[in-house]
């Protein structure tokens, strides 16, 4: 009975200093944790007052290089150019959508296709590469000994240019026109009719081995928004005129290069 009796005792003693424990300390498991000295609830994490970070703004997309255009002396030999055309051993058969290019055997090298219709087709100084020009502004360059393709830029970065029009300048170098297009209150096209929408002309180059897109900075003897180019050769001089007479008389600018002076 003794030993029931102690058991008894050592049993209310627990409780009662538990009970005083609580009274006067509170519920330790209600307690908010700490950590490092702080204290710690499971709640969102609030943002310190004062804290002005922003996010990191995005990175402007890297212009184009550019290359300069010179006025040189030249003079043009249209025969020569002539002779280079006709000893290509590539040559288009067809057009208007359904073409061909074909070597000189005959053996076809590419045809027309729904994903690109061949208009026409132009072989490079050396001829080492076949530009073809599809519909649409498309183009396709070919290196028929190693069956490389290569698809040039169809349209300049940036909004209401025009798709280029592509010309051998060089073994390994495309000139590209282009132009900013005129945009009236009723929309684009403004003279559509007279085929004369274009606000100003744009120049670019295309290195074919580096695949890389170049603008050309216009020379200070052009002194309209619109300029034609009217010749383009292998050894790299553009022609130039101006697209509205002065005084009534053509202005033709005459030919430059691209690249330093020579």
């Amino acid at each position: 009975m003794k030993r029931q009796s102690i058991t008894v005792l050592l049993i209310l003693a627990f409780v009662a200093a538990i009970l005083f424990f609580i009274q006067h300390e509170g519920n330790p498991f209600l307690k908010p944790k700490t950590v490092r000295g702080e204290e710690w609830r499971d709640e969102p994490q609030q943002k310190p007052a004062g804290d002005s970070r922003k996010s990191k703004p995005q990175t402007p997309g890297s212009l184009l290089p550019r290359v300069a255009m010179t006025a040189v002396e030249y003079k043009f030999d249209p025969l020569a150019l002539s002779r280079d055309r006709e000893n290509s051993p590539f040559e288009l058969r067809g057009g208007a959508g359904t073409g061909r290019v074909t070597d000189r055997k005959g053996k076809v090298i590419l045809e027309s296709s729904d994903e690109l219709g061949i208009f026409g087709a132009v072989v490079s100084p050396g001829h080492r590469w076949v530009l073809v020009r599809g519909g649409d502004g498309k183009s396709l360059l070919l290196e028929p000994p190693s069956d490389r393709r290569i698809a040039p830029p169809t349209r300049p970065p940036g909004s209401n240019l025009f798709p280029f029009e592509w010309h051998w300048i060089g073994p390994d170098l495309l000139f590209g026109i282009s132009g900013v297009e005129k945009i009236s209150h009723e929309g684009p096209h403004e003279n559509c009719c007279n085929d004369n929408n274009v606000a100003q002309t744009k120049f670019y180059t295309f290195d074919v081995v580096r695949e890389r897109l170049s603008e050309v900075v216009m020379p200070g003897a052009v002194t309209q928004p619109v300029v034609n180019a009217v010749d383009f050769t292998g050894d790299g001089h553009i022609h130039l005129k101006l697209e509205e007479p002065q005084d009534g008389v053509e202005q033709d600018l005459g030919w430059f290069r691209i690249g330093p002076p020579e």
